[in-house]
C-alpha cells in the first residue's frame, strides 16, 4: 500500500505547489505563537507538541498528556513583536483545555494596519476520537477554539474595537487508504463583524485541507501538504512541510506557504529541543514581497501528574530510548547498557532496545551500594516518577532502595506498584499487537451470537479474554450470554423437576432421583428439589433395608443412609470438577487428555441424567476428535515429506479413527497406497533377484496389502509361488 500512497500523495504536494490564489487577508491569525507549526509552512497537520499549536489547528492538543505552561515571544520586522502565554490542563477520558493570552504592539509607523496594539484570549477544548471495540485505538480529535481581541486604534479620536472569531478542527487517521496517512481539516475565523472606523468589515475566514504522510522510521520523516481557501478569494492557497528527528532531542522542520497575502508567503524552517520536562523552539520565516522576516521564539514546560498512563508509556519509552541511543553514539557504552536494560525490564520485547543490548558488550556498571542514606533519596525519586507513569525510572529507583536494603518494605511495595502498571500496560500494548486475532474473534463472536449459538459466541469471545482480560465489550456479552444459559438451565431444571414428580408419585424412586439430581443441578438455588432428593434417598434405602434385614436398621447400614445424600453431592462435584478441568486441557491444546476428560464426563451424565452437560460435552468431543485427526494429519504430512511413507500412512490412518472421514488423511491415504505398495513391489523383486525367495513372497504381499488390484505384484507372486 505504501508504495501506492506514496507517489498519490506527491502528487497532491505538486498540485499544491502550482495552485495559485490571489487574496489579501490581513487578519490577525498570520501571528502565529507556535513554531513548531510555524517551522513547517504553518500545516495544521504539523502535530506541534506545544501548546500554542492549537492557534493553528483547533485538534491538534490531543497528544498533550500533561500539564504544561508555555511562553513565546514573536518579533515580526521592525514594528510587530508580541509576547504569550498559554496553560494546558488534561483530563482523562474528558479531553485536553488550552488557555492562551497574548499582546502585541504593531507600531505606530506601520502604513498596513490601522491599529497600534492588540491583546487576545483563547480558550481551546480539545476531544480525542477512539475506537472501543474490539481495541481501544485513538483515531485522531475534534477541537475548538474560541478567540477575542481587542484592538487599539491608531488615531485618537476613533474608539477601540472588540473581535470575536471561532476555529473548528478535524484530525483523522486515513488508515482505510494507508496506514501511515493522515488528514486534517479546519475551519478558522469565523467571527463578528467589524465596524472601523465607519466602515463595516467582514472577517475573512479559512478552510484549509491537508494531509500527512510518515515517510521513514529512521529518522521519523513526515510530509504535510495543506491547501487553503479564504473566503474573499476565488482561487485555492497552499504549503507544504517536512518534519525530521535526526538525533535526541532535536526536531528539525522546513517548508514552504504561499496564501497569497501580505504575510503568508515565503520558506519557512526551524527546530525544538523536547526533553522529558522541557521544550525550547523557534521558527524563522523569509517573507518574499517584503523586507521583514519573522522570528518566533517558545519555551514550554511539563508539570504534574499524567491524566493518561497510555500516552506516558508511549511518550517515556521513546524518551529513555533517544537518551540509550545518545549514549551509545556517545561511546559511553557502559551508561548505554545500564539504560538499556532498564528499558527491557519494563519493555522487555522493544525491538530497538534489544537490538542495541546486541552490539553492547561492556558488563553493567554496578549499583551503588555505599551508604543507607541513599535508600530515601531513591525511595523520593521513584515516588515522583511513579507519580508521572515513569515506569522505567521508578522501577530503576526501587530497585537500587532493595540492592542497598533488601527487606526495605516501602520499596518492595513500589515496585509491585510498578509492576500492577506494568500489567495494564501489557493489556494495552496486547490489544494493538493481537487487533487482528480479537477483530476476528469479534466478528465470529456477534455472529454467532445474533444466531443465538452462545456456545461457539463464548467461546471467540474466550479467546479475545485470553488476549485482553478487560475487554469491555467480550466481558458484557459473556455476562449477557450466561444470563441467558441461567434462563435456560431454570426452565430446563423445572421441566426435568416435572419427570422426577411423575416417577415419584408412580414410585419409581430410582429414576425420579435421577430427574432430582439433575434439576438440581441446573438450578441449585431450589430448596424443594433438595428436599425431593433426600425423600428418594430415604425411600430408597428403606426398600433395601426391608428386602435384606426387616426387623431393623443397623449403625452401618443408618450411615450409609445419611452418606446416600453426601454421595449425590459429590458426584455433582465431580462432574463440575471434571468440566472444568477437561475445559482447561482443551484451552491448553492438550486435545488428547481433553476427550478423555469429556468422554468420561458424557458417561457419568448419561448415567446421572445430568442434561445440562450433554450439550457442551458432545460439542468439545467432537472438538477435540478434529483437532487430534488434523493434528496426526499434519504429522503424517511432514513424515511423507521426509519419505517416511509407512510412518505417514499410520498417521492417517490413525487419524481416521478420531474423524472416521476426514478429507485429507483419506488423501493421503489414497496416495500413500501405490507409493508404498511399488516401493514394496520393487524390494520384492530385489530379494527374489538376490535369491531369497520367500522374504520375496512376503515383501510382494505386503505390497497387495496397500494396493490389492496392483497387478505387477500379482503376477509376480504367481510366478514365484
Amino acid at each position: 500500500m505504501k508504495k501506492i500512497t506514496l507517489p498519490v500523495f506527491i502528487l497532491l504536494f505538486a498540485v499544491t505547489v502550482f495552485a495559485h490564489a490571489d487574496f489579501t487577508s490581513g487578519d490577525l491569525s498570520v501571528l502565529n505563537p507556535d513554531p513548531s507549526s510555524e517551522a513547517a509552512g504553518a500545516s495544521i497537520l504539523a502535530m506541534s507538541p506545544n501548546i500554542a499549536g492549537f492557534f493553528n489547528s483547533p485538534a491538534n492538543n490531543f497528544r498533550n498528556f500533561s500539564k504544561e505552561f508555555q511562553v513565546s515571544y514573536i518579533l515580526f520586522g521592525q514594528n510587530i513583536r508580541g509576547e504569550n502565554a498559554a496553560f494546558l490542563l488534561p483530563v482523562k477520558n474528558i479531553g485536553n483545555f488550552s488557555f492562551m493570552v497574548s499582546h502585541f504592539e504593531y507600531g505606530d509607523t506601520n502604513p498596513n494596519l490601522d491599529f497600534k496594539s492588540s491583546v487576545m484570549f483563547a480558550l481551546n477544548y480539545v476531544y480525542p476520537l477512539a475506537q472501543k471495540y474490539p481495541v481501544y485505538s485513538e483515531k485522531g480529535a475534534v477541537g475548538l477554539t474560541l478567540k477575542a481581541y481587542q484592538l487599539k486604534n491608531k488615531l485618537q479620536d476613533e474608539s477601540d474595537f472588540i473581535l470575536y472569531s471561532c476555529d473548528l478542527g478535524l484530525i483523522h487517521s486515513l488508515a482505510f487508504i494507508d496506514s501511515d496517512l493522515t488528514g486534517g481539516l479546519a475551519l478558522k475565523n469565523f467571527g463578528n463583524n467589524i465596524e472601523f472606523n465607519g466602515v463595516t468589515q467582514k472577517q475573512a475566514y479559512n478552510i484549509d485541507a491537508a494531509a500527512r504522510y510518515f515517510l521513514s522510521d529512521k529518522g521519523k520523516v513526515s510530509i504535510m501538504a495543506d491547501m487553503i481557501k479564504n473566503s474573499e478569494a476565488d482561487e485555492i492557497g497552499f504549503s507544504g512541510g517536512l518534519e525530521t528527528f535526526p538525533i535526541y532531542p532535536l526536531s528539525v522542520r522546513i517548508g514552504w506557504r504561499d496564501y497569497r497575502d501580505d504575510f503568508n508567503r515565503g520558506v519557512t524552517a526551524g527546530f525544538a529541543l523536547n526533553f522529558s520536562r522541557v521544550n525550547i523552539g523557534y521558527a524563522f520565516t523569509d517573507l518574499l514581497d517584503d523586507n521583514s522576516d519573522k522570528h518566533t521564539f517558545t519555551l514550554g514546560f511539563y508539570f504534574g501528574a499524567v491524566s493518561d498512563p497510555d500516552k506516558a508509556y508511549g511518550h517515556y519509552l521513546e524518551y529513555h530510548l533517544k537518551k540509550a541511543r545518545q549514549s551509545y553514539d556517545d561511546k559511553d557504552y557502559i551508561s548505554a547498557r545500564r539504560q538499556f536494560e532498564d528499558i527491557l525490564a519494563i519493555y522487555p520485547d522493544e525491538p530497538t532496545a534489544r537490538r542495541y543490548i546486541k552490539l553492547l558488550s561492556e558488563d553493567l556498571e554496578q549499583v551503588d551500594q555505599n551508604t543507607a542514606g541513599n535508600i530515601n533519596k531513591y525511595l523520593a525519586k521513584a515516588e515522583v516518577a511513579l507519580m508521572k507513569n515513569n515506569l522505567i525510572k521508578a522501577q530503576q529507583y526501587y530497585s537500587k532502595a532493595l540492592q542497598i536494603d533488601n527487606d526495605n518494605q516501602e520499596a518492595a511495595e513500589g515496585l509491585k506498584k510498578v509492576e500492577d502498571q506494568i500489567r495494564e500496560r501489557d493489556i494495552f500494548k496486547n490489544r494493538k499487537k493481537y487487533e487482528k486475532e480479537i477483530t476476528q474473534s469479534w466478528l465470529l463472536a456477534m455472529k454467532y451470537y445474533d444466531k443465538g449459538d452462545f456456545i461457539y459466541a463464548k467461546e471467540e469471545l474466550n479467546k479475545i479474554i485470553e488476549i485482553d482480560p478487560e475487554n469491555a465489550g467480550a466481558l458484557q456479552y459473556l455476562d449477557n450470554i450466561q444470563k441467558k444459559i441461567d434462563r435456560v438451565n431454570v426452565i430446563q431444571s423445572h421441566n426435568v423437576f416435572k419427570q422426577g414428580l411423575d416417577a415419584y408419585e408412580k414410585g419409581d424412586y430410582e429414576s425420579a432421583l435421577s430427574y432430582f439430581n439433575a434439576a438440581y443441578i441446573a438450578n441449585p438455588q431450589r430448596e424443594d428439589i433438595k428436599e425431593y432428593i433426600n425423600q428418594c434417598n430415604i425411600k430408597i434405602n428403606a426398600a433395601a433395608t426391608v428386602k435384606t434385614q426387616p426387623d431393623s436398621l443397623n449403625a452401618a447400614e443408618s450411615s450409609s443412609l445419611s452418606g446416600s445424600a453426601k454421595s449425590n453431592k459429590q458426584v455433582k462435584e465431580e462432574m463440575k470438577k471434571l468440566y472444568n478441568s477437561a475445559l482447561e486441557q482443551f484451552s491448553r491444546e492438550n486435545y488428547p487428555e481433553a476427550l478423555k476428560k469429556f468422554e468420561i464426563l458424557k458417561n457419568t451424565a448419561a448415567k446421572y441424567k445430568f442434561y445440562d452437560y450433554r450439550e457442551q460435552t458432545n460439542l468439545y468431543i467432537a472438538k477435540s476428535r478434529n483437532a487430534i485427526a488434523d493434528d496426526l494429519y499434519k504429522q503424517g504430512e511432514d513424515l511423507e515429506l521426509r519419505e517416511e511413507f509407512e510412518q505417514a500412512y499410520a498417521k492417517y490412518k490413525e487419524s481416521l479413527t478420531y474423524v472416521k472421514n476426514h478429507k485429507d488423511s483419506l488423501k493421503g491415504l489414497q496416495k500413500l497406497n501405490s507409493i508404498i505398495a511399488q516401493q514394496y513391489y520393487d524390494q520384492g523383486l530385489k530379494a527374489f533377484s538376490a535369491g531369497n525367495r520367500e522374504n520375496a513372497i512376503k515383501l510382494l504381499e505386503e505390497s497387495l496389502k496397500y494396493d490389492g488390484n496392483k497387478i505387477e505384484a500379482k503376477r509376480a507372486l504367481e510366478r514365484i509361488k
